[in-house]
């Protein structure tokens, strides 16, 4: 019913050309905490990234696809044009491969959420913004606006939420769920890796 979406594509410059799939937190690579999450409530996985290579000495993982854009250089966009071309489910948890603390309950919930009431997609409002890298999707009721956008140019992601009908969920919806808000933190620079690491020692 629900296939996970790891868009593990882009340049990275941000992180100096790192690739933050495979950073690590808690002694694991990002990528690997993402696909044992998602395995929890995903019957498939598709990873998109136009390079498979560095994923091809993990441990042999089932039911795992991993394809490159189609349409490339477009940012997000191809991701998700290049994910929902091949999303066999009538459901998508779509995340960036820069969240190390993905929520499986999360989108558990938000799929609940879009299937109750119609809706295309569930996305989390952090501070008021959508977080659509780690948002449910009618993937096969949005492939044609993508397809438009691209064909027209228009590559801004946030683009589509004009065009579909959708829920935003903010962090005491999140709350009343029994849901902690971390789940969206994404890493984009080296010194929001540190941070990271920094806080999870001080837990320790």
């Amino acid at each position: 019913m629900l296939t996970g979406v790891i868009l593990a594509g882009g340049q990275n410059s941000r992180m100096k050309g790192q690739n933050k799939a495979l950073l690590t937190y808690q002694g694991e690579r990002f990528v690997d905490r993402q696909l044992k999450e998602m395995r929890t409530v995903c019957s498939k996985i598709i990873v998109v990234t136009n390079d498979a290579s560095p994923y091809m000495d993990y441990p042999p993982q089932g039911g795992i696809r991993y394809i490159p854009d189609i349409c490339a250089g477009h940012g997000p966009m191809s991701g998700f044009h290049a994910a929902f071309a091949g999303v066999e489910t009538e459901y998508a948890w779509v995340v960036g491969c820069d969240i190390p603390k993905i929520s499986a309950p999360a989108a558990s919930w938000m799929l609940t959420r879009l299937m109750e009431e119609d809706y295309e997609a569930v996305l989390p409002l952090m501070n008021g913004k959508h977080q659509m890298l780690h948002g449910v999707y009618r993937p096969h009721r949005i492939l044609a606006d993508i397809i438009e956008r691209l064909d027209t140019r228009q590559y801004r992601l946030s683009g589509l939420l004009d065009s579909m009908h959708w829920l935003g969920v903010d962090k005491d919806d999140l709350a009343g769920a029994g849901i902690h808000e971390d789940f969206t933190a994404d890493i984009d620079t080296p010194e929001q890796y540190k941070d990271l690491l920094h806080a999870d020692m001080e837990r320790e």
